[in-house]
């Protein structure tokens, strides 16, 4: 029997899943998926070779499906589980089970009634680390205490600017990976016992927690702040200690009392060698496997047999309930921290009745820049108005699924500064091409007429020989996809803008800038380099190149400075800090801002040969051919006109009445 399986979200995790599903040796083929936002069920469709249904009844009616994953953001969980067994499928839920103990039992209590089983995305304790921990346990006498450790840097999120709500958010998402692998520790030392919280100290950006069950403790420490990146789990017993740490996929510690001479002269060489021989040999296993979420594979191939063959879950339903009863109150009380922090104030108007201005993008890096150094603003942007926001106005919107055009109504111009960073093709169709396509239509349904595009320096074709000096009208490269997802996408959002604007009576502004640094927070941008180890940095190139940046305050200035004088700002603009000519000026500024970094130059030709060599060998692994990068072209050095940049910075820093009328325009 194959069985049959459809997924409830398309996400980036719905992705893993997909990838791990084709390797089973469990028979299983996807038959269907639904997600809200209609172009990501259909890429994902496409990725995972099934139909993409437009509400859960059909995928439920045509598809059929045995098993349903649900991938949904968090706050959907309950309802498409519940969907699912109702249609008499087994279910498999994405972290966290539930938010609620509640909606938990409810959901266990329908599948016992209707014999279905249900399983959570507990993935860690299928890894091969965490069974090789359980094994040598034995070993160690009894086991008196573990310790779950999870440190965690955000991504997309600067800690010194987010907000507590958003902060707290981020806390909560990564909360159940440490919560149910060390209930699962306590679970097995401590049976029958039931696991209270004994202690708990919370802030939005950490959560210390001791855990009781019997006489056995368990220690839960999970920070958003604490250094270095960490996911681990140590058991304690009588006799010795062992750690599973989980980033690297390794069991480490001699597992002895280390009370003898000989012990503590052995056991640091002994975990070294653990620690070093364990790092390579997870690296390469990691190379090979399908997924980057190391017991996936595993925890997704018990659960399919489980189901072919009548057989328990492979998550006790009882590890369910104590797991999200443990995660609510920890929940409440990560809540409850972020209420009592102080808020941060909203500013009121900087003039009488300004100009409404809309910006897209509003809770991102550049984009709550850009509402700050605005006088009248709405923000739009997927997430809930965060409470470090300068934005006076705020629509919670998906761009890809389309916008209303009243949450335009009264703007005097539109700043789409909106796009997407990371993922592939398939994402920056749908969050930057489309986006902007849906951005246009309501803006034309609503009788906006003034757009500020926030493009990208990156949409310049490559230089033609070492000394070409590239300006505004250098033009796109014809064919942009072998330049990268991100290139590819902003180049074709700034042809769609070309293309449909102007016939939907919208006059448009480009700005493009180059790598943003952050004054507060220094560090290296992506094309200049990357911290190593330490203080050890790779440099890309030499100190004398050339290097296009621009403080993240400095562009929002400059764009909030084109979006009051709209009509006499440059229709395109290239904008980076001319003052920061070279890789070794920046260097030397971040160095002046407190950076402590120290370079390792490297040649750029060398580091693209790499990215090629490891980009065909990942490929082939796959058993696919490589797709084409041009990875020398989008690293190399450029050199850019600066006059129109440095004109518009400089009136960014005059008070705006002293700005002479057309001094910008090109």
């Amino acid at each position: 029997m194959t069985l049959r399986v459809a997924f409830i979200g398309a996400g980036r995790m719905a992705r893993h899943h997909a990838r791990v599903l084709r390797g089973l040796p469990v028979p299983a083929m996807a038959v269907g998926v639904h997600d809200e936002a209609a172009g990501r069920a259909e890429a994902f469709a496409a990725l995972a070779g099934c139909a993409p249904f437009p509400s859960l009844e059909t995928l439920f009616r045509d598809a059929r499906p045995d098993v349903v994953h649900v991938c949904t953001p968090p706050a959907a969980h309950f309802g498409a589980a519940a969907a699912a067994l109702a249609a008499g499928a087994h279910v498999y839920v994405e972290k966290p089970f539930a938010l609620t103990v509640g909606h938990a039992r409810e959901l266990l209590d329908t599948a016992r009634e209707r014999d279905l089983l249900v399983c959570a995305g507990h993935q860690l304790i299928r890894d091969r680390a965490f069974a090789r921990l359980l094994a040598g346990a034995a070993g160690l006498g009894p086991v008196m205490q573990a310790d779950s450790h999870f440190a965690f840097r955000p991504v997309g999120i600067s800690a010194a600017r987010a907000g507590a709500s958003t902060l707290g958010r981020q806390l909560v998402d990564v909360l159940p990976h440490p919560l149910y692998s060390l209930v699962s520790l306590l679970e097995r030392f401590a049976p029958q016992q039931p696991i209270d919280l004994s202690w708990i100290h919370v802030t939005p950006t950490d959560v210390q927690a001791v855990l009781r069950a019997g006489e056995m403790v368990g220690r839960l420490s999970v920070s958003l702040r604490a250094r270095p990146i960490a996911s681990s789990l140590t058991v304690i017993g009588t006799q010795g200690t062992l750690t599973c740490d989980f980033v690297r996929s390794i069991v480490v510690g001699a597992a002895n009392p280390g009370t003898e001479v000989l012990e503590k002269l052995i056991n640091p060489l002994i975990e070294g060698t653990q620690l070093l021989a364990g790092t390579v040999a997870s690296a390469a296993h990691r190379l090979r496997s399908s997924t980057g979420y190391p017991g996936l594979p595993e925890l997704m191939e018990d659960f399919y047999r489980a189901v072919a063959t009548g057989g328990p879950s492979p998550v006790s339903p009882a590890h369910l309930l104590s797991v999200t009863d443990l995660f609510e109150q920890l929940v409440g009380r990560i809540e409850a921290a972020t209420r009592a922090a102080r808020p941060f104030p909203v500013p009121a108007p900087r003039a009488p009745d300004p100009p409404l201005v809309v910006v897209t993008g509003a809770s991102g890096f550049l984009g709550a820049e850009i509402c700050r150094a605005l006088p009248r603003v709405r923000g739009i942007a997927r997430a809930p108005q965060p409470e470090r926001s300068w934005a006076a106005q705020w629509v919670s919107a998906d761009l890809s699924n389309g916008l209303r055009p009243e949450a335009l109504a009264g703007a005097d111009v539109v700043v789409h500064a909106a796009a997407e960073t990371a993922g592939g093709y398939a994402e920056h169709q749908r969050n930057t091409i489309d986006a902007t396509r849906n951005l246009l239509d309501a803006m034309q349904s609503a009788g906006v007429s003034r757009l500020l595009l926030v493009s990208s320096l990156s949409v310049l074709r490559p230089p033609r020989s070492a000394g070409e000096v590239q300006d505004e009208r250098t033009p796109r490269p014809a064919e942009p996809r072998p330049f990268g997802a991100y290139t590819w996408g902003k180049c074709l959002q700034e042809e769609l803008v070309a293309r449909e604007a102007a016939a939907r009576g919208i006059a448009t502004r480009i700005i493009r800038p180059g790598a943003l640094m952050d004054g507060s927070e220094p560090a290296l941008p992506g094309l200049m380099g990357r911290r190593l180890f330490g203080r050890w940095h790779l440099g890309l190139g030499r100190p004398g190149l050339p290097i296009a940046v621009c403080d993240v305050e400095q562009c929002a200035q400059a764009i909030a400075w084109c979006a009051a004088h709209f009509e006499v700002a440059p229709p395109v603009v290239n904008l980076f800090d001319a003052t920061i000519a070279t890789r070794g000026d920046l260097v030397a500024r971040l160095r002046a801002e407190g950076w402590s970094g120290r370079m390792l130059w490297v040649p750029i030709s060398l580091i693209a040969l790499g990215i090629t060599l490891a980009r065909t060998a990942l490929a082939l692994g796959d058993g696919r051919p490589p797709e084409r990068l041009a990875a020398w072209s989008i690293l190399r050095p450029r050199h850019y006109e600066a006059r129109l940049a440095g004109s518009l910075l400089e009136a960014t820093r005059r008070d705006a009445c002293l700005c002479p009328t057309g001094a910008l325009r090109a």
